[in-house]
């Protein structure tokens, strides 16, 4: 199965080297004797190439996933998309690059992920607190991943341990129901084992109870998120920073941050920057690549007092979410933005659509509302569960423009096709939807080595 996962296998396992701090060095594969994992900093080298691979899976195709099939966004850079143009009118195949590129960061994660469980049993640590919170990282990555993999593709193989190579072309597709048993095993192990603080970049409490409460709303789990929800709210751990404080590299570790993938200029040889700015935020014609507009119909949904709209920029008509920090050098790709999986606006959003769909909809417009008067808005004018569920549905949409989450709560809340059908319709686009392109092909490089069959309709 998964190409990268069986070459790393075939090489023997991976080899680390030590960081010089927390994140700002990642381990480099290669090949591994039999006794490398002796010592504390060889795994610890593994725990940061595992964060290492949720870098590598937002630096591209994870936003572009969530934005352009979507009402929100369109590829408007004429060329050197890397093939992305697809997402906007459903027309992507198996080999397309998002399919493999997301697939592969996914499954590295998990490789190394695994890896760290596998050993650190049986390797001294420090301290005992310390080797428990990494099992607890571990298992948080490795559930957030198999959440993604679950959402995008599926079923897919469910992999718990260092394989032997020669078992790496059996690999079949596991029941949904027993992956997303192991992703709730995972998160909740994470959230007893992880403090309720930890080192910058680094998952805790919090992060897990987020990831889970998405996992179970994903799964209309409404009660059990609510709960998961309510303990993050109630910790007073977080709050909203004013819009003018919430982006920028300047404003980062704000508390508004639940958990984030972290990235830096002028680091390791520029290795460790961000692309967004360069990416999304520029057009083609100023020197950037403008890979990603927005929709101007979303745009006319912002009213004149909502703060919000200081987010986007118009060039020639165009309209560009303006949330990234440009790089400070030559090499447009070194930005320093780290990128927001899980901010403090999306829990309160996401507890008052659960506290609704629970029936306690005067309670989930308190929480609306936060997030309403921070952007300088009135109360919500909703009362009744049906106009509070697209209420929140369309806050959510103006707060995270541009972050990645449209299509995935779209798929979430049974809305896509409706959603997408209706809006090529008012565009006067001939495109259609079929229930197929709900889920992602498997990539087909992985189809023609393994036992998995491909996603109907591909």
């Amino acid at each position: 199965m998964i190409i990268k996962r069986t070459l790393i296998i075939i090489s023997a396992l991976l080899f680390c080297v030590a960081c010089e701090s927390e994140l700002d060095q990642f381990p480099e594969t290669g090949i591994l004797a039999d006794n490398y994992y002796t010592d504390q900093d060889n795994v610890e080298s593994t725990v940061n190439a595992t964060y290492n691979e949720l870098q590598a899976l937002y630096d591209y195709y994870m936003i572009l996933w969530g934005e352009i099939p979507t009402d929100n966004a369109y590829i408007q850079a004429p060329n050197s998309n890397g093939g992305a143009r697809s997402l906007e009118d459903f027309s992507w195949t198996s080999t397309d690059g998002f399919v493999g590129s997301i697939w592969e960061n996914c499954y590295e994660g998990i490789f190394y992920a695994n890896t760290v469980l596998d050993v650190i049993d049986g390797v001294l640590y420090d301290s005992e607190s310390l080797k428990s919170i990494r099992v607890g990282e571990m298992k948080f990555i490795r559930g957030f991943l198999y959440d993604h993999l679950t959402t995008m593709y599926g079923g897919v193989p469910l992999v718990l341990s260092i394989d032997d190579p020669t078992n790496a072309f059996d690999d079949t597709r596991s029941p949904l129901e027993e992956i997303y048993a192991q992703i709730e095993s995972d998160l909740l192990d994470a959230v007893h084992l992880l403090p309720k603080n930890n080192s910058t970049g680094r998952a805790d409490e919090y992060a897990a109870r987020a990831i889970l409460a998405k996992h179970y709303m994903k799964r209309q789990l409404f009660g059990k998120a609510e709960e998961q929800l309510q303990v993050i709210v109630d910790s007073q751990q977080f709050e909203l920073v004013p819009i003018d404080q919430l982006f920028g590299v300047e404003n980062e570790g704000n508390k508004e941050d639940v958990f984030s993938v972290q990235y830096a200029s002028d680091l390791d040889g520029r290795s460790e920057g961000s692309r967004f700015h360069y990416l999304f935020t520029q057009p083609d014609d100023q020197g950037g690549m403008g890979a990603m507009a927005m929709e101007s119909s979303l745009y006319e949904l912002f009213t004149m007092d909502d703060l919000r709209r200081n987010f986007v920029n118009e060039s020639n008509n165009v309209y560009y979410i303006d949330k990234w920090t440009p790089s400070p050098s030559s090499d447009r790709s070194d930005g320093g933005d780290n990128h927001f999986v899980v901010r403090y606006a999306d829990v309160l959003l996401l507890y008052a659509e659960c506290l609704n769909e629970n029936d306690k909809t005067p309670l989930a417009r308190i929480y609306l509302d936060l997030v309403r008067e921070r952007a300088d808005l009135e109360g919500t004018t909703a009362t009744d569960k049906v106009s509070m569920r697209s209420a929140i549905a369309l806050e959510r949409r103006l707060e995270f423009v541009g972050e990645g989450h449209r299509w995935v709560d779209l798929l979430r809340t049974g809305n896509a096709i409706e959603t997408m059908n209706s809006f090529f319709q008012s565009e006067n686009k001939n495109i259609t939807i079929d229930p197929f392109r709900l889920l992602a092909p498997l990539p087909q490089a992985e189809v023609d080595i393994t036992e998995m069959e491909q996603n109907p309709g591909y």
